[in-house]
């Protein structure tokens, strides 16, 4: 087995290796090789100074793909994929990914890494765990299927990242879904408008309808802020509406969900390894 960073010319191997290693994954997800250029250059921002493929001979036969920003004020590298081939995952691939990158996050001046894993894939959680990792957070992650409606009449535009008021929110998002983190990435954000007063923001990717922010101002709810926002992103969505990673103890913010029909299809953990 052979373990070295990853270039811009293995994209074609990575989507390759992508879509068979979560092939048999419990959350399915095959993307188009559009959508996953998008995921991995536009939303992970991956970084190939500090994200690894393994090989046999030619062939890829895992990869981890990490960024980095700063975190809760912590310099942190993120885990935004971990993918191994079915034949490949009882010869440590994944240990040893780690083994080789470690040292270069820490050259990189980065303090711990983060990762998200879902619930019910015990081999990864136990993985992890092996290789160091522990538990920081358990997060929801809904999904919107029905057709959305809302009797709102508040004025909804697209605005610039700038714009979002940040502090809305009550609590504070993953790492991929954070404000200084989608700073730096190319999402349609959505602004609830009263004259030149921002009542809420909602932050997401058409394409993929994924929501990666949806906060209101806290004297505005129960107003149908809310409402609107995901009235319009529905709208403007290719696919339903998803949105992850919302801890699980945010029972204000699961309860509205609920009411305008999201589903919890799964759940996630929040990992952490300090190196």
């Amino acid at each position: 087995m052979n373990i070295r960073l990853i270039s811009e010319g293995d994209f074609e191997k990575l989507y390759h290796t992508f879509k068979i290693a979560f092939s048999d994954n419990s959350v399915k997800f095959q993307p188009t090789k559009d959508e996953f250029s998008y995921r991995i250059h536009k939303k992970l921002l991956y970084n190939m100074d500090i994200s690894a493929g393994s090989f046999d001979g030619d062939e890829m036969t895992g990869f981890i793909l990490h960024t980095s920003n700063f975190y809760q004020d912590i310099p942190t590298a993120y885990n935004g994929g971990t993918g191994v081939l079915p034949g490949f995952r009882n010869q440590h691939t994944a240990e040893r990914m780690y083994e080789f990158l470690i040292p270069k996050i820490q050259s990189q001046f980065l303090a711990r890494i983060l990762l998200e894993v879902v619930e019910n894939n015990q081999k990864a959680v136990s993985l992890y765990e092996k290789i160091g990792f522990t538990f920081k957070r358990r997060f929801h992650c809904y999904k919107l299927e029905k057709e959305f409606k809302t009797h709102s009449e508040i004025k909804v535009v697209q605005g610039d990242i700038s714009d979002a008021n940040f502090m809305f929110s009550d609590f504070e998002p993953s790492f991929i879904d954070s404000s200084e983190h989608l700073k730096r990435g190319f999402e349609t954000v959505l602004l609830a408008k009263e004259g030149d007063k921002v009542l809420g923001h909602l932050i997401f990717q058409p394409h993929l309808g994924r929501i990666s922010q949806m906060a209101v101002d806290r004297s505005q709810r129960q107003k149908g802020v809310g409402e609107a926002l995901l009235f319009k992103a529905q709208s403007e969505a290719k696919k339903p509406l998803t949105i992850m990673n919302i801890p699980d103890d945010e029972f204000g913010f699961d309860a509205f969900l609920k009411k305008c029909g999201f589903q919890n299809q799964v759940n996630q953990f929040e990992m952490e390894l300090i190196i």
